[in-house]
């Protein structure tokens, strides 16, 4: 599997894409698939607009708070926003991190109102329940359906648990594990393409995954 280091991710100043007070790192960028995963750093005190894009995301909180209908979401609370439709605006009085799972066109435009029927969603993962994992570990599905092909899980491991990864990719939230004898940060990222062998997460410690897998739909 391939690894990319959150220290090594570029970086991509946003005010010269859509005027707007953040940065992206890409991690991930798929043109066949289009399939684009970006850390998203927004300040203190900054808000992102109501606006509207193409592509489909799902945004996992990582790091303090995004506020959003009036809803408070912390780390591993999710936004789903649809093609197409306007969603926003969101508030980050502490400043967030976020992780962007994008499909399509990432490029946003403001608008005024909202769509008249809601499709896009706010996903709290402290009201979904845990479930075990074969060979030891739990899961939470926090995004499977709305967001096209793309699932979002989050995994937690105790110390010495070894899982087989069958993920495209995960974000390692905390704790610390190894891949292939390299040992992982947080934040560090990790990924298989379609084809390519995955590799067993050792860990050394309790820890936290956010995964994410294109699913097959011809099936």
């Amino acid at each position: 599997m391939q690894i990319v280091r959150y220290h090594h991710i570029p970086w991509e100043d946003r005010m010269n894409v859509d005027n707007w007070p953040s940065r992206a790192g890409t991690y991930y960028n798929n043109p066949e698939t289009e399939l684009c995963i970006r850390l998203i750093d927004y300040p203190f005190g900054s808000v992102e607009p109501r606006h509207v894009h193409a592509g489909t995301h799902a945004t996992t909180v990582l790091k303090n708070h995004a506020i959003v209908d009036g809803l408070t979401l912390g780390p591993l609370d999710v936004v789903i926003g649809p093609s197409n439709e306007p969603h926003g605006p969101l508030e980050y009085p502490e400043g967030c991190n976020l992780l962007s799972a994008f499909q399509g066109s990432f490029y946003h435009s403001e608008v005024e109102t909202l769509s008249s029927e809601k499709q896009y969603r706010l996903v709290q993962q402290e009201s979904i329940a845990w479930t075990e994992l074969d060979g030891g570990g739990e899961a939470k599905t926090l995004v499977d359906h709305g967001a096209g092909r793309l699932l979002v899980e989050a995994m937690r491991f105790p110390a010495g648990a070894q899982h087989k990864s069958a993920f495209l990719a995960a974000l390692l939230v905390d704790g610390e594990v190894s891949v292939e004898g390299e040992p992982l940060g947080i934040w560090d990222f990790i990924y298989a393409d379609e084809g390519d062998p995955r590799a067993d997460i050792v860990c050394a410690s309790d820890a936290t995954l956010l995964t994410l897998t294109m699913r097959d739909t011809t099936a």
